[in-house]
């Protein structure tokens, strides 16, 4: 919503506003409480620790002028992890919470899961390249460790200017011939990207959910991340390692997976696509949520 203008909310029985802290959610919340039209809030991991402590003073200010008020006053909070959930309530925002993760777009059935044999195998980071990243993390682990057969690819959208921060590092590291910093492709060619890698590595700070490692994993890719993401799944269906976001646990887990063999690594990643494709399907998201809507029109009548 950008413009200023009220909307004709006439017939409107429920507003689902997504992310927080910008002018055009609290003006919705506003719509919200004039036409008294129960409204939903997903954060979207905009409460995680690292994302209040992220320009935490504009975020403060903001929470004590009219952020903290319109939380307060929405009628459900959707979050898309348990983890999620108990942040709500450490922040003491005490209304009913929808714990629904994010559906998940599956690759064509016919596409191919795995890359062609090479003597080169691939690891891939494919995201937003920002701080709360972890990318600093993974050139040093990757610099204790240095993989043989292994090369590194980054690709993804710079923001603030992190990609030449991270190339820098790689120079220093002298890891240049085998990291690739890449920008980012479109939806079709992200499948092409995912079917060519043989491992996924995310070495986050904080993830609400962390679409980029349903998607390696819809792809058949085990991946690496750590516990700033909510994915202990990994290790209940061994199709990958969570580990604590230090350089010293993560380079470990890259020594481990990446001396892992090829066959035992696809055997991961097959496990991994069977649960995505399982319980991240769209259709079972969507009739999660529709639910969860009913459910609360229920508790208001």
């Amino acid at each position: 919503v950008t413009s200023v203008e009220v909307p004709d909310l006439s017939g409107v029985s429920l507003i689902h506003d997504h992310g927080l802290w910008l002018p055009s959610n609290h003006r919705v919340a506003g719509w919200a409480k004039d036409g008294s039209i129960p409204r939903i809030i997903s954060p979207r991991g905009m409460l995680e620790p690292w994302a209040l402590q992220h320009k935490k003073w504009k975020k403060r200010l903001a929470w004590w002028l009219y952020q903290r008020v319109d939380l307060h006053a929405a009628a459900v909070l959707h979050a898309t992890a348990e983890s999620e959930s108990v942040q709500f309530r450490e922040l003491g925002l005490e209304m009913p919470v929808f714990v629904i993760p994010n559906g998940v777009d599956l690759p064509k059935e016919d596409a191919p899961f795995h890359p062609q044999s090479t003597t080169l195998k691939t690891a891939l980071f494919l995201g937003r390249i920002h701080p709360k990243k972890g990318l600093p993390m993974l050139v040093e682990a990757w610099s204790r460790v240095r993989p043989q057969g292994w090369r590194m690819r980054v690709i993804g959208p710079d923001e603030a200017g992190h990609r030449a921060e991270i190339a820098s590092m790689v120079d220093a590291a002298d890891l240049s011939d085998f990291w690739s910093l890449e920008g980012e492709v479109s939806d079709d060619a992200k499948w092409d990207v995912i079917s060519k890698s043989d491992l996924f590595i995310l070495p986050t700070y904080s993830e609400n959910f962390g679409i980029s490692i349903a998607e390696a994993l819809a792809g058949g890719v085990p991946v690496i991340t750590t516990t700033g993401a909510p994915w202990k799944g990994l290790l209940d269906h061994q199709c990958g390692w969570w580990v604590n976001p230090n350089i010293d646990d993560l380079a470990r887990t890259l020594a481990v997976a990446t001396t892992t063999p090829l066959e035992s690594l696809r055997a991961m990643g097959e496990r991994g696509r069977e649960w995505v494709a399982r319980d991240f399907s769209w259709k079972g998201i969507a009739q999660s949520m529709i639910r969860a809507y009913k459910t609360l029109f229920t508790n208001e009548s």
